[in-house]
């Protein structure tokens, strides 16, 4: 879904959009790891505002992305319920977009932190720190799209390495046997002695 520049105003701008949205559903999809295609549900809040010269988008999160647990390989849903922030811009100086400017001059080195915008004092609790280090994202086009904001945002809450539980003890690389259902037997099997039935042969 695109929001043209030219209506984002000092004014709050909300966008509110659930899973019978289908970008949101296809963005969902797109981080999804379910083959089944589990029905999700997806609550999606977006604010946008200009500030001088910097768009602060911020929003709230409530869905799941399926995932394979990274130890056992099981299936499980991530609930993701998050507060965001983001900043974007058209100017590269701002953005720390390498460029080379009209001399051929190389521009751009302030790294993309908002130094000389920031995100909203209510939003940031008083938090200094987290006002003025929030990173500005460079904007080529003339809108927004929150499709790529929403993939963003999911895709950063996504661990690594994503476990089903933070105790699960995986699988048995032998058999491959579950072992939050219970141990198998190959420690017993693999700790015998593979030359015990030489002892039966004779002479």
């Amino acid at each position: 879904m695109k929001v043209k520049l030219s209506e984002i105003t000092d004014q709050d701008k909300e966008v509110l959009a659930t899973e019978a949205d289908p970008w949101v559903m296809k963005t969902i999809e797109e981080l999804d790891e379910d083959t089944l295609k589990t029905p999700h549900t997806a609550k999606v809040r977006f604010n946008l505002r200009q500030v001088d010269e910097v768009v602060v988008t911020s929003g709230d999160l409530n869905t799941q992305i399926h995932l394979l647990c990274s130890r056992c390989a099981t299936p499980f849903a991530l609930p993701i319920r998050e507060h965001f922030t983001a900043l974007y811009c058209k100017d590269k100086e701002m953005a720390g977009i390498a460029y080379l400017d009209g001399n051929s001059n190389p521009r751009g080195q302030n790294k993309g932190f908002a130094r000389h915008a920031h995100a909203d004092e209510r939003e940031t609790d008083g938090n200094d720190e987290a006002a003025t280090d929030l990173e500005i994202a460079y904007l080529a086009d003339d809108f927004i799209e929150l499709a790529d904001v929403l993939h963003e945002q999911l895709q950063i809450r996504i661990p690594y390495q994503p476990l089903c539980k933070e105790d699960c003890k995986g699988i048995c690389a032998n058999c491959g046997a579950d072992w939050n259902l219970g141990r198998c037997a190959c420690p017993k099997i693999m700790g015998k002695n593979p030359f015990a039935a030489l002892k039966n042969l004779k002479n």
